[in-house]
C-alpha cells in the first residue's frame, strides 16, 4: 500500500509537471491516454477540493506503523517509554532525506536564479523568501500559514507529520489510558477548529495543515488499537459501501464544509483498507514471491525518498532541458522525469535512508 501511494503521488505530478505541448499525433495520444487516467483517478478517488488522496493514505498508513508496536506493547502489560530513543529513531528515519529533499529544492532555486527559463510552473515553485528557506531547513515549515515551495512544496507534508511526531507522547498517554473516545474527539474538533480560518488560510495550506491532518493519523493508530485489542477484521463490502458514499459526497451541490467531509469519509476508506489487506496477506502468503509483488515491496521500500524528492528532480530535468539544451520534447520530458526521479529516489534510498535507518532495530 504504501508502494502504491508514492507511486500514484509521483505519477500524478510526472504527468502534471510534464508540461512540454505535445506535438505530432503519437505524443498528442500519449497525453491524450494520461489525462484520460488523470480524470479518472481524479472522479473516481480524489476529494477535489482537498489533499491528494495518497497523501491521506499515507498519513492513515504512519499512524497505523508508529502506533502499532506501541498498542502491542500495552497489550503486554508494558507501559514505560524510553522516549528519548523513539524521539532518535525518528528523527534518523525523516530528518536524513528529508534534507536531502530540502537541498534539492534550494539545488533548484540556484539552477533557475542562474539561467531563468520561461516557464510559469518552474517559476511558481521557485517562490522562496529567506524566512521561508529557513522554515523548511528547520523542519517547522508545517507552522507557515502559507504554502511553502523553496522548490520542493511536497515536503510540506512531511512537515506536518514531523509535528504529529513530536506530539505522539501525548497521543500515547491518552491510548494507555484507554481514552479513545477523548482522541478522536481531539481530532474531529480540531477540523472543526480548521474551518472558520478558511478565510484567512487558503485552503491549499489548510486541508494539508496538521489540524487536518491529525485526523487521518488518527485513523490509523484506532486501526492498529482495534487489530491488536479486538482482533479487527474488515469486510470488502465495508470498503465498497464507504467508497459509494464517499463518490455520494462529490456528487452533491457544494456547501461549507463539504471538502473536508469528503476527505474524511476517504480515510476512512483508507483506514478500512489496511484492516482488509491484513487478512489479504495471511491468505494470499504464497503471492508474496510473485514478480509484481517483489516490484510494489521495493516501490515500497524507496517510498518516501520518492516523494521527498520527485518534485525537484522533474523540475530539474525540465529546468535542463529549457534553459541548457533548449528542448521542447515532450517525449523526451516524459522519459527523462520518469528515469531520473526513479533513479534518484533508488540513490537516496541506498545512500542516505540505508545509512541511517535500519528496519531491523527501527520503527
Amino acid at each position: 500500500m504504501r508502494g502504491a501511494c508514492a507511486l500514484v503521488v509521483f505519477l500524478n505530478h510526472w504527468f502534471l509537471y510534464s508540461n512540454f505541448a505535445p506535438v505530432g499525433s503519437i505524443e498528442t495520444w500519449i497525453h491524450g491516454w494520461l489525462l484520460l487516467v488523470y480524470n479518472g483517478f481524479t472522479a473516481l478517488i480524489w476529494p477535489t477540493g482537498g489533499q491528494h488522496p495518497a497523501v491521506i493514505g499515507f498519513f492513515v498508513l504512519s499512524g497505523f506503523c508508529i502506533h502499532g508496536p506501541f498498542e502491542r506493547r500495552l497489550m503486554r502489560g508494558g507501559t514505560r517509554i524510553a522516549w528519548r530513543n523513539y524521539f532518535v529513531r525518528r528523527s534518523l528515519r525523516i530528518m536524513p532525506v528529508y534534507w536531502t529533499g530540502a537541498l534539492l529544492g534550494l539545488v533548484l532555486l540556484a539552477a533557475v536564479g542562474w539561467r531563468p527559463p520561461s516557464d510559469v510552473l518552474l517559476s511558481l515553485h521557485t517562490l522562496a523568501t529567506p524566512a521561508q528557506i529557513a522554515a523548511r531547513l528547520g523542519g517547522y515549515s508545517g507552522l507557515w500559514p502559507e504554502e511553502v515551495y523553496v522548490g520542493n512544496v511536497t515536503l510540506g507534508s512531511v512537515a506536518v507529520e514531523i509535528l504529529i511526531y513530536i506530539a505522539y507522547p501525548l497521543f500515547y498517554s491518552g491510548a494507555a489510558a484507554g481514552r479513545w473516545w477523548l482522541l478522536g474527539f481531539v481530532a474531529i474538533g480540531l477540523q472543526l477548529v480548521a474551518l472558520p480560518l478558511w478565510p484567512f488560510i487558503p485552503p491549499i495550506v489548510l486541508f494539508g495543515s496538521v489540524l487536518v491532518m491529525v485526523f487521518f493519523w488518527f485513523l490509523g493508530a484506532l486501526a492498529a488499537h482495534l487489530r491488536e485489542k479486538h482482533a479487527w477484521r474488515v469486510s470488502g463490502w465495508w470498503i465498497f459501501g464507504v467508497w459509494v458514499a464517499f463518490l455520494v459526497l462529490k456528487q452533491i451541490p457544494h456547501f461549507y464544509g463539504l471538502n473536508m467531509l469528503k476527505q474524511a469519509v476517504w480515510g476512512v476508506v483508507c483506514m478500512l483498507v489496511i484492516g482488509w489487506l491484513l487478512d489479504w496477506e495471511k491468505r494470499y502468503e504464497f503471492l508474496k514471491d510473485r514478480p509484481t509483488w517483489q516490484l510494489l515491496r521495493w516501490f515500497g521500500t524507496i517510498s518516501y525518498p520518492l516523494f521527498a524528492i520527485h518534485t525537484p528532480v522533474i523540475f530539474l530535468v525540465n529546468w535542463g532541458m529549457l534553459a541548457v539544451i533548449g528542448s521542447h520534447s515532450y517525449s523526451w520530458q516524459l522519459a527523462l522525469n520518469l528515469i531520473s526521479t526513479l533513479a534518484a529516489a533508488t540513490w537516496v534510498h541506498l545512500t542516505v535512508e540505508r545509512r541511517f535507518y535500519r528496519p531491523h532495530n527501527l520503527s
